[in-house]
């Protein structure tokens, strides 16, 4: 429950009953402003929130408006979930959102994930809680794990903790799934290395030993690693008095 809202395949349902591949089609979200409807009708339903944000990174505030006006409680962890800062984010009053929720009887967020997204979690499946978040930062450097504003698949970077999360907040679930974002984080015989998160999938190859300290590859078998004199991050026998392979989980709240 990213809220990532870009376009994916078309549900089996749907693409069977299309007879020509141009035929428009029913879906849960749209870009922006980038849509046609009767004027009237569009402000009858409250038109935009016109406290949302129209850019830049506040666009979380809009995200956690949406959220706590629309969605389940269910569904309003799962957010968090993956975007654990949001929570300290004061994102205005929303009484007039609740209220015209109210007045237009509209239904749960059950029931839009029941009949209009009825596929996500077929995609995007429940996100299992996470057991740590923060920032990810190095027993013998006081770096932070970091993902270097590269975009996936790049190698993960080291780098001075920064404090304002974003690609530095880390987060290791209940089922071994290490993520920034909406990316995950896993490692190869070239490194330690942010990639697209397997489709329908929420678990993964880590394990964070919380007496130790190390992040251990359950694939692989290996320890997370920092090389002492280039800065690499990469895979190394498990050694449990090397530093260089310690790892300690810091929550952080936000500097915004």
């Amino acid at each position: 429950m990213g809220m990532l809202y870009k376009e994916t395949e078309l549900p089996a349902e749907i693409e069977r009953t299309r007879k020509q591949k141009s035929a428009p089609y029913k879906a849960p979200t749209h870009a922006g402003g980038l849509f046609a409807i009767n004027r009237e009708y569009f402000l009858s339903l409250g038109a935009y929130d016109p406290a949302e944000k129209k850019k830049g990174p506040l666009i979380t505030i809009n995200y956690k408006r949406v959220i706590e006006t629309w969605f389940d409680d269910k569904y309003k962890e799962y957010f968090y979930t993956r975007e654990p800062l949001a929570r300290y984010l004061d994102m205005g009053d929303i009484s007039q959102q609740l209220e015209l929720k109210k007045r237009l009887g509209c239904k749960s967020f059950q029931w839009f994930m029941d009949n209009v997204a009825y596929d996500m979690l077929r995609k995007y499946p429940e996100l299992p809680p996470n057991l740590h978040w923060g920032e990810l930062r190095n027993a013998a450097t006081s770096q932070c794990l970091d993902t270097m504003g590269h975009p996936a698949p790049s190698l993960m970077g080291i780098a001075h903790c920064h404090g304002f999360g974003n690609n530095q907040l880390i987060r290791l679930n209940a089922e071994g799934q290490l993520g920034v974002g909406e990316r995950c984080i896993d490692a190869d015989g070239q490194g330690i290395k942010l990639i697209f998160c397997h489709l329908g999938t929420v678990n993964g190859p880590w394990e964070y030993d919380e007496t130790s300290h190390l992040l251990f590859h359950k694939k692989l078998g290996k320890c997370a690693s920092l090389h002492p004199q280039n800065n690499q991050l990469l895979l190394l026998p498990c050694d449990p008095v090397n530093n260089y392979q310690k790892w300690n989980f810091k929550q952080i709240t936000p500097k915004w």
